[in-house]
């Protein structure tokens, strides 16, 4: 009896070591994983007039632009016939020039203020290049890269917008839970949240969602998940070149 007892006890205390080691194990490959980075893709971006509290002023590469090929009348079209029959490359010169592909500019957002006032993407960048990190107070990995993002916030916040984009949805986060986490944490970042305008853009539910937007404002970059330091540092010094 006492040998089975013996037994049944080692058995417990190898499964017990076996779990504490696989758990420290994960914790460790979890800290250090690689963020999934993705190319940002703006699903409104030529519809952000209609997004709610939208300013008048949209970005430049919201306005919608007429056709280049469009002939304005017929003389137009004879006069570019004869350039054409003088040089038979002049038609293709004037159509074989495609547009340098480019990041596309970020929409206007509408922002709130935690105490309830508005503001907007534009007003907050400031002509500055900016980050945005969409997070939640409940997110694990949120609250585990938030103290490197603190970090760098404290070093470039005067050469770089950060934007701390709460999702704030009323009921597993609410002022009352961001409020509190602030104050806990602690934390010093500009805080802000939205109606749903950012998910709806970058068409993303993850948590935590961080946005690269350089200088002239145009999505250079964005990860999908936990950023390491490293990563983050990289990327500010590329915004910052």
């Amino acid at each position: 009896m006492k040998k089975n007892t013996r037994t049944l006890l080692i058995t417990i205390v190898s499964f017990a070591v076996v779990i504490t080691i696989a758990a420290v194990a994960y914790n460790m490959l979890k800290s250090k994983a690689p963020a999934v980075s993705f190319t940002p893709t703006l699903a409104v971006e030529a519809e952000s007039a209609e997004l709610p509290r939208q300013e008048e002023s949209q970005p430049k590469a919201a306005e919608p632009t007429a056709p280049a090929d469009a002939p304005s009348d017929t003389s137009d079209q004879s006069v570019a016939k004869e350039d054409t029959a003088q040089d038979g490359n002049a038609s293709s010169d004037v159509q074989a020039e495609p547009e340098e592909d480019k990041a596309p500019m970020m929409p206007n957002l509408p922002l709130t203020r935690l105490d309830g006032t508005g503001t907007s993407f534009h007003e907050v960048r400031d002509g500055k290049p900016a980050i945005i990190n969409y997070f939640a107070s409940w997110c694990p990995p949120c609250k585990q890269e938030l103290p490197h993002f603190q970090k760098a916030f404290d070093e470039h916040g005067d050469a770089i917008s950060f934007i701390f984009l709460d999702a704030l949805d009323g009921q597993r986060e609410t002022l009352k839970t961001i409020n509190a986490f602030i104050k806990s944490f602690p934390f010093t970042g500009p805080v802000f949240y939205d109606q749903g305008e950012f998910a709806m853009t970058f068409q993303t539910n993850s948590l935590p969602t961080t946005v690269f937007v350089d200088k002239e404002g145009r999505v250079v970059k964005g990860y999908l998940g936990f950023v390491p330091e490293e990563v983050l540092y990289a990327d500010i010094a590329a915004l910052l070149d």
